[in-house]
């Protein structure tokens, strides 16, 4: 029949009723497909709409319908609103006890990161109080841009001035990050002044390694070869 043994026990002992409503190959967030593309087309969250699915009996696992609504996105070729990054005390503290009301509101660790990271923007209050209560954020963020600056700019002085500020830095993993820059010199000077990258090779050298660890056990070196010169051709043609 290509049925696993685990759908046949569930047929066997499961509620004709809820296995007549998802079928044998469906999920059991089918059933809101057409909820699920409104919530779409009015421009909701990821996390606002699963919170709708499960007040209207979705019993599966947040993981499943994270995944189902990325296929539904693919499909749709629309995208859900993302998440935002500044919310309110009372969103975000909204089944648990604490909340202060709307006149507060808090940033998220991934908006901190976006903002260091991507230049998502911050209002200037938001920022200083981040640096007035966590100094470190603000040497984080010199940190990355001073170290952006020296590929952009391609200077190599840049990097030496780099390499001695941070070495002498009270965040420990700055410390040891420009302690490795020192070590590996010679590496680190080539990848400032020239544009080459080894990426190509590095990522072919990941597929390999990914093709070994599935085949392994599975067969001897003769195979493995003509599984990776077949991979190889296949990605090259």
């Amino acid at each position: 029949m290509g049925v696993g043994r685990n759908t046949i026990a569930k047929y066997r002992k499961g509620d004709p009723k809820e296995l007549s409503m998802y079928g044998i190959r469906q999920s059991k967030l089918d059933i809101f497909y057409d909820f699920i593309i409104q919530c779409l087309e009015s421009r909701w969250s990821k996390s606002k709409t699963i919170k709708e699915i499960y007040a209207k009996g979705y019993t599966g696992s947040k993981s499943n319908a994270f995944e189902y609504l990325c296929k539904v996105e693919q499909k749709e070729n629309k995208y859900f609103e993302v998440q935002p990054y500044i919310r309110t005390m009372t969103e975000g503290l909204k089944y648990r006890t604490g909340s202060i009301g709307k006149e507060k509101d808090y940033i998220t660790r991934e908006g901190i990161f976006r903002y260091m990271w991507m230049n998502t923007r911050l209002t200037a209050a938001h920022k200083n109080y981040i640096y007035n209560q966590y100094p470190a954020v603000w040497e984080l963020h010199c940190c990355i841009k001073e170290f952006r600056n020296i590929f952009k700019k391609r200077n190599v002085p840049l990097l030496y001035l780099f390499i001695e500020k941070y070495c002498k830095s009270e965040i420990k993993a700055l410390k040891s990050f420009a302690e490795g820059l020192k070590r590996d010199m010679d590496a680190v000077e080539n990848a400032v002044a020239y544009d080459y990258s080894n990426g190509f090779v590095e990522g072919t050298n990941s597929r390999l390694k990914m093709i070994k660890r599935t085949m392994y056990g599975r067969c001897r070196k003769q195979l493995l070869e003509a599984k990776l010169r077949y991979v190889g051709n296949y990605r090259n043609g």
